[in-house]
């Protein structure tokens, strides 16, 4: 009966509860074809998405598309030349070249974004960001 109890409590899961997470991610007013995005909660687990060619995106933080944990969020944007796809040639005997971003670098550190968001139970959370220089 220990037994019973002790595998009960395990399976009762002990993740943060999560809420569904899309928008849109614009660059000079048009949509970014590529890069990522994330949201970093004040506590838990951050959650990530790859941007689609119209700039959408839906996160996932523990499973695929289950969203963001429910709170406030710092946001960061990454888009390089790789994920562009025009990353310059690597020349085999040197080191990797360190690919440039290809939008403001502001937006690809939580601490100098200034994005945020604030994912709420129950709600229709669609946020967009419309970067600029």
């Amino acid at each position: 009966m220990l037994l019973i109890g002790l595998v009960g409590g395990c399976s009762s899961g002990g993740s943060l509860e999560t809420a569904t997470v899309t928008g849109k991610v614009s660059y000079q007013g048009k949509p970014l074809p590529y890069g990522s995005i994330s949201f970093r909660p004040e506590a838990g687990s951050p959650a990530y998405a790859k941007l689609r060619e119209d700039g959408t995106y839906s996160l996932s933080t523990f499973g695929n598309g289950d969203g963001a944990v429910i709170g406030k969020h710092q946001v960061l944007i990454i888009a390089t030349e790789t994920d562009a796809g025009i990353a310059p040639a690597n020349d085999s005997g040197i080191e990797m070249p360190v690919t440039k971003s290809v939008i403001p670098r502001k937006y690809t550190s939580f601490s100098t974004s200034q994005l945020t968001a604030e994912v709420i139970s129950g709600k229709n959370n669609e946020f967009s960001f419309n970067l600029v220089d």
